[in-house]
């Protein structure tokens, strides 16, 4: 699932791409669709939220066979150009999931840093934090 990209996107663009971007993740969450997570993240990918700091292999074959996402939303997403091959999306989003049987659900503060490689953006870094001090439990 490559998401086409415009040769120079301005801002606007740019923020729709990634966007879709992280809707597309978020499905293939939903569906436990390593296959279409793969494609998305960066060889080099690292994600770092209330489990911990995982490489790309390790959200693979650990984290999205045990986790079941139920709701993702997005809110208030701020693009930052890095420059012409990298951009930073943060945003506020509303979490719904079950890891080991254990259900959370609350508000996080995201910041997905995005790569331009041939010809695609890629998810190469993404940190998630809660925003009260109580893990986000639900």
């Amino acid at each position: 699932m490559e998401m086409p990209v415009p040769k120079n996107p301005d801002e606007n663009q740019l923020t729709t791409i990634l966007l879709a971007h992280e809707q597309a993740r978020a499905r293939a969450w939903r569906g436990k669709n390593r296959q279409a997570l793969d494609i998305l993240l960066a060889p080099d990918y690292v994600e770092i939220n209330l489990l911990g700091r995982m490489k790309k292999h390790e959200v693979l074959a650990s984290l999205l066979p045990a986790l079941d996402l139920h709701e993702f939303t997005i809110r208030n997403p701020v693009l930052i150009s890095v420059s012409d091959q990298s951009a930073i999306l943060t945003c506020l989003c509303h979490e719904d999931f079950t890891f080991h049987a254990k259900r959370t659900c609350g508000d996080f503060y995201a910041a997905a840093h995005y790569v331009h490689r041939n010809n695609k953006w890629l998810l190469v870094f993404r940190q998630v934090t809660p925003l009260s001090n109580d893990g986000a439990e639900g």
